[in-house]
């Protein structure tokens, strides 16, 4: 059963604008320009919430930790009690029906301040809830399967659990995911997820593609386990026979934009390492971005962001395999890991 916002009495969040909505919710100047006004088609309502049961059973679904999901029934928003909050799901809501089917030309959803509380920290996730009967349509229409679907769609609980177990709080953070997954542009596909990216532009600056062709960004979840190449290679497969079938661009290449691409892994690593093999898939290289945050988050699940890791920090991390004694040994050397992004023909 869906929860429809009291209409009984006009909702204060629709007398809002955005300068006020920043205002109420402690965020800098301009930080909700990625939310503009978005009209739904003719007849359409706006963001209508599943009741406690359904939420419960949804999330259940969605891959959410029972964690998670009490404390995300205990967190809905409310359109007059939390207007700030209500006025942005409802243009990130309105952001997702109207996009559905079209990769985002920008980042993802930037995470709403600690000051918001436990109702901000999980709005996107009652975003999500709401735009999930339109996103399971799209799916449909194009033949996705039931076990792809929800496969893909389960990366909301993947992303609750990181989130908490970095910052040891429930909710979400800033998310790059959710805006493509619960857009129908993001697929988990056996070991790895792709997500579609938009054709090359008139004047491309490209090492691969060319003009009108387009590129899968690869993500290697963290909940896969271990980077066996034969489940790599089945993914890929499944990839290559996925796309092309139901979606119109002309896909010409696979890129991954990670730390695992970072060359400097191959002075650790033995050549027998699956993380080496991944990477030796690809064939062209690009960009290199300081990135020492990403190992310590993926790896430890350590939250640092400064330029020179403090020793008193990785003198707690754990030192169990060869990638952990890498990533620590690397850096306290006064080296850095970077991202990069690897390209391989499609």
């Amino acid at each position: 059963m869906a929860v429809c916002p009291d209409t009984s009495q006009e909702p204060d969040f629709r007398d809002l604008d955005v300068n006020e909505v920043e205002r109420q919710l402690y965020l800098p100047p301009n930080t909700l320009t990625w939310l503009p006004s978005v009209d739904l088609p003719v007849g359409s309502a706006g963001p209508m919430l599943p009741d406690d049961a359904k939420a419960a059973e949804l999330l259940e679904r969605l891959g959410v930790d029972p964690v998670d999901r009490s404390t995300t029934l205990a967190a809905r928003p409310d359109p007059l009690e939390h207007s700030a909050l209500w006025w942005v799901l409802d243009r990130a809501y309105r952001a997702l029906r109207v996009g559905m089917g079209v990769p985002p030309a920008g980042g993802g959803w930037p995470a709403l301040p600690v000051e918001t509380g436990s109702v901000g920290r999980h709005l996107y996730v009652w975003v999500g809830l709401a735009a999930l009967p339109y996103v399971r349509r799209y799916h449909s229409d194009r033949d996705v399967s039931d076990e792809i679907s929800w496969a893909s769609l389960a990366t909301l609980g993947e992303e609750l659990a990181s989130a908490r177990r970095v910052t040891g709080l429930a909710g979400l953070e800033a998310t790059w995911g959710m805006p493509r997954i619960f857009s129908g542009v993001s697929y988990r596909l056996g070991r790895m997820a792709f997500d579609r990216q938009r054709p090359s532009p008139e004047s491309p600056e490209h090492p691969v593609l060319a003009v009108g062709q387009c590129g899968l960004n690869v993500h290697i979840p963290g909940s896969g386990g271990r980077l066996d190449p034969h489940a790599c290679e089945d993914s890929l497969d499944q990839a290559r026979a996925f796309f092309p079938q139901r979606f119109p661009e002309q896909v010409a290449a696979f890129g991954c934009h990670s730390w695992l691409m970072d060359d400097q892994l191959g002075a650790y690593l033995p050549e027998s390492s699956n993380i080496l093999r991944f990477q030796r898939r690809f064939t062209t290289f690009v960009d290199r971005e300081l990135a020492d945050w990403a190992p310590l988050e993926h790896i430890f699940h350590r939250r640092y962001e400064g330029t020179v890791v403090p020793a008193l920090l990785l003198d707690d991390l754990p030192q169990q395999t060869a990638l952990q004694r890498a990533i620590v040994t690397h850096l306290r050397s006064g080296r850095h890991w970077y991202n990069r992004t690897g390209w391989m023909t499609f």
